[in-house]
C-alpha cells in the first residue's frame, strides 16, 4: 500500500507539474503574441510619424525661405528709408514689402491618434517625450502665428484704409486730391512702419523656432528610424 500510495502521489505531482508547465508555456505564447501585436502596431505608427515627419520637413523648410525673402524685402526698404525726402518718396517703398501672410498648419494626425486610442504608451519613453514636445512646440507656433497675423492684417486694414491704397487705384487725379488728406498719409505710414517693425521683430524669432523644429523632427526620424531596424 505504501509503495502503491508513493507512486499515486508522484503520479499527481508530475501530473501537477505537466499541467504547470503547459499554462507557464500558454503565457508565455500568449505574451509572445500580444508583443508581436504591439510590435506592429508601434511600428505602423513608426512608419506614420516618419511620413508626417517628411511631410512637415518639407513644409517647415519652404517657411523658412519664405520668411529669409519677407525678412531680406523689409531689410531693403528700411536701407533705402533713409533716402526718403517725402510721403510722394515713401509710398512706392511700402509698397515693395511683403503684405501677404499665412496661418501655419503641421501634419498631426498620427500624434493626435496616439494621444486619443492611448496608443502613446506603446512608444518608448524617448520617443513619447520627443513626440509631446514636438506637439507642443507644434502648437505653440500655430497660436503665436496666429495672433501675429491677427494684429498685422488689422494694423494693415487700418493704414490702407487711411488712404494709400488709392494710388494704385484707376481714381482721377481730381478725385485722388480729395480723398487724400496728408495727415492721413503720415499716420498711415506711421502704422505701417509699426506694423512691420513688429513683423519683423516676430518673423525672427519665428524662423529660429521653426529652424529648431526642424532639427528636433531630423533627431525624431532619427529615433524611430533606429527602432524599425533593431
Amino acid at each position: 500500500m505504501e509503495n502503491k500510495t508513493g507512486k499515486y502521489f508522484k503520479y499527481a505531482v508530475g501530473e501537477i507539474i505537466l499541467v504547470v508547465i503547459g499554462i507557464l508555456i500558454a503565457l508565455q505564447i500568449n505574451n509572445w503574441n500580444e508583443n508581436r501585436k504591439s510590435t506592429k502596431i508601434r511600428n505602423n505608427y513608426y512608419r506614420q510619424v516618419l511620413q508626417d515627419l517628411e511631410k512637415d520637413t518639407i513644409y517647415i523648410n519652404r517657411v523658412i525661405v519664405y520668411l529669409d525673402s519677407s525678412l531680406t524685402l523689409y531689410q531693403n526698404y528700411l536701407e533705402k528709408l533713409p533716402e526718403a525726402e517725402s510721403i510722394n518718396d515713401v509710398i512706392p517703398l511700402i509698397g515693395t514689402l511683403d503684405w501677404e501672410f499665412g496661418y501655419y498648419t503641421f501634419n498631426t494626425n498620427t500624434i493626435e491618434s496616439l494621444l486619443s486610442t492611448g496608443d502613446i504608451k506603446l512608444m518608448p519613453d524617448e520617443i513619447r517625450n520627443a513626440l509631446l514636445d514636438l506637439r507642443t512646440t507644434q502648437n505653440v507656433i500655430v497660436k503665436t502665428i496666429s495672433g501675429n497675423n491677427d494684429v498685422h492684417l488689422k494694423d494693415s486694414q487700418k493704414a490702407v484704409g487711411l488712404g494709400p491704397i488709392n494710388y494704385i487705384l484707376n481714381i482721377n487725379p481730381k478725385l485722388l486730391n480729395q480723398l487724400i488728406r496728408e495727415e492721413d498719409i503720415i499716420s498711415a505710414i506711421n502704422i505701417i512702419n509699426g506694423t512691420f517693425q513688429l513683423r519683423d521683430y516676430t518673423d525672427k524669432n519665428l524662423r529660429k523656432q521653426m529652424q529648431n523644429m526642424l532639427e528636433s523632427t531630423k533627431e525624431l526620424s532619427e529615433l524611430i528610424n533606429e527602432e524599425l531596424n533593431k
